[in-house]
């Protein structure tokens, strides 16, 4: 499943040994909070780039979770909205990005 090749490269892009399980996610939740807020926004756009073309597992999606919820809090000052325009600024600019090399 593409969904697990996904987790295992996500988890090996970041500090965490996590497996599938929600406790041991759960657990790196610390270590999630604490990576560089450049980190944190690639992890989210590539939990991004994933979930919307296939079911994510379980534990990528915890992952993914915690990613997002670090970024929020850290960069985004605990704002949705914030946020989520950064979101629809970078899918934009990749959109853009994408045409240009065509």
């Amino acid at each position: 499943m593409q969904s697990n090749r996904f987790g295992r490269r996500l988890l090996a892009m970041t500090p965490l040994a996590l497996s599938a399980s929600m406790a041991l996610a759960q657990a790196g939740a610390g270590e999630v909070a604490s990576m560089p807020i450049d980190q944190l926004k690639q992890l989210y756009l590539e939990c991004d780039r994933v979930a919307s073309s296939e079911r994510l597992d379980t534990g990528t999606a915890v992952v993914c979770s915690l990613v997002s919820e670090a970024l929020k809090k850290r960069a985004f000052d605990g704002s949705f909205e914030r946020l989520l325009a950064w979101w629809r600024a970078e899918k934009d600019a990749a959109s853009a990005r994408e045409g240009k090399d065509q």
